[in-house]
C-alpha cells in the first residue's frame, strides 16, 4: 500500500512517515526541507521536494497513492491571516479535492484548538458544536484556519478521516516542551496556577502516528479526538521540567486574567508592525497554561480501535530528558 505523507519534513509528518515505512508501507514524503528529506530517504521514505502552496505535481502524486496523510500545516499561535488561510485552508482543500477525484483515502490532521472558545474544558466530544455560529470569535488565527480547513475537507471528501490530536509532544518536538524550557531557563515564566493546579491532556507523537495507521487500515469517516488518554497536571509537569533543566521552578505569581489582557495589548501593538513579529507573550499562550482540556476518546476507541501505545508517564519522562540533554549540549 502506497501512502503519501505531506509535511514529512516536519515533526509529526516525519514520525508518521518513518513509522509507516517501518511497518511495511511504501511511503512517499512531501516537504520543502531538502536536508531533512535526505534523512527521510535514509529511513526508507521516498522524499519528494514540493511546495504545497504552488501545488505543482501534487495532483499527480496523489493519483499514484492509495492513501494520503495530510499533516502539513502552519502551526503557530502568531502570524498573518493570509498565510494561515493559504497554508491551512487552501492547501487542505486542494489535497481533499485531489484525493476525492482520484478515489484515494485521506487522513487529515486537525486540532482540538477548535474547541478552545466553546467554554467547555472537560471530556469534550466530537459532537460539541464549534464555529462562529456558536461563539463570537476563535481562540487564535490557527484555530480559525483549521476549522475552515475541516469544513473544506469534509465538503470535498466526505469519506475522509479527521484526527484532532491534543498537544503533540515527543522526540523531535520543537514547539511545546522546548519553548517552555527556553522560558524557564530565561526565568521569564511566572506561575499562573493561583487558582489551583491546571489539568490537561497531551498526545505523544507516536500515539498520533498509531491513530493515523489505524485510520489508513480501518477506514472510518468523520472526526476523532486523539490524546494519551491520561490527564496530567500542567504546573507539576513544569516543575519536573525545571528540575531536569537544573533551573529554579517558577514561583513569581501573576494573575492569569491580567497577563492575558497584557498579552492582548502586546498583540495589538505588534500587529501594527509591517513585519508582524511574534510578541513575547500571546493570549493564546497564556490560555494554554491556565485552561486545561480533556477530550472524550469514545469514538476513537470504538470506531478506530484506538488505544495509546505510549503512556504519558513514559512519554513525558523521555521527552523531558531529551529537552534537558539538548539544553545542556547548547549551554
Amino acid at each position: 500500500m502506497r501512502v503519501l505523507v505531506t509535511g514529512a519534513t516536519g515533526f509529526l509528518g516525519g514520525v508518521v512517515a518513518r513509522e509507516l515505512a517501518a511497518s511495511g508501507f511504501e511511503v512517499w514524503g512531501v516537504g520543502r526541507d531538502a536536508v531533512r528529506g535526505q534523512a527521510l530517504s535514509a529511513d526508507g521514505v521516498r522524499f519528494v521536494p514540493l511546495d504545497l502552496r504552488e501545488g505543482t505535481g501534487l495532483r499527480g502524486l496523489i493519483a499514484e497513492a492509495d492513501a494520503v496523510v495530510h499533516s502539513a500545516a502552519r502551526s503557530t499561535l502568531w502570524g498573518r491571516w493570509a498565510d494561515f488561510y493559504a497554508d491551512n485552508v487552501e492547501v487542505s482543500a486542494a489535497v481533499a479535492r485531489a484525493c476525492a477525484g482520484a478515489g484515494v483515502r485521506l487522513v487529515y490532521i486537525s486540532t482540538p484548538s477548535v474547541y478552545n472558545a466553546t467554554g467547555q474544558t472537560r471530556n469534550i466530544s466530537e459532537s460539541t458544536p464549534v464555529g462562529p455560529a456558536y461563539f463570537p470569535h476563535f481562540d487564535s488565527l490557527y484555530a480559525h484556519s483549521k476549522y475552515l480547513a475541516e469544513l473544506e475537507v469534509q465538503a470535498a471528501h466526505p469519506e475522509a478521516t479527521l484526527l484532532r490530536p491534543r498537544g503533540i509532544y515527543g522526540p523531535g518536538d520543537t514547539s511545546i516542551l522546548p519553548r517552555l524550557a527556553q522560558a524557564l531557563r530565561a526565568g521569564r515564566l511566572p506561575r499562573l496556577d493561583s487558582g489551583g493546579e491546571v489539568h490537561t491532556e497531551l498526545t505523544h507523537v507516536r500515539n498520533v502516528s498509531h491513530a493515523v495507521a489505524l485510520a489508513i487500515t480501518r477506514p472510518a469517516p468523520g472526526l476523532y479526538n486523539i490524546t494519551d488518554g491520561v490527564t496530567i497536571p500542567i504546573w507539576a509537569t513544569l516543575d519536573r521540567l525545571a528540575d531536569a533543566l537544573g533551573v529554579p521552578r517558577p514561583t513569581r505569581q501573576a494573575n492569569p486574567r491580567v497577563l492575558e489582557a497584557v498579552a492582548r495589548v502586546l498583540e495589538a501593538v505588534y500587529a501594527l508592525h509591517p513585519r508582524r513579529p511574534e510578541p513575547p507573550l500571546t493570549a493564546s499562550g497564556v490560555r494554554l497554561l491556565t485552561r486545561g482540556m480533556t477530550l472524550d476518546l469514545t469514538r476513537a476507541r470504538e470506531r478506530l480501535g484506538y488505544r495509546p501505545v505510549i503512556h504519558p508517564d513514559q512519554g513525558l519522562e523521555e521527552a523531558i530528558a531529551e529537552v534537558a540533554e539538548r539544553a545542556a549540549a547548547h549551554a
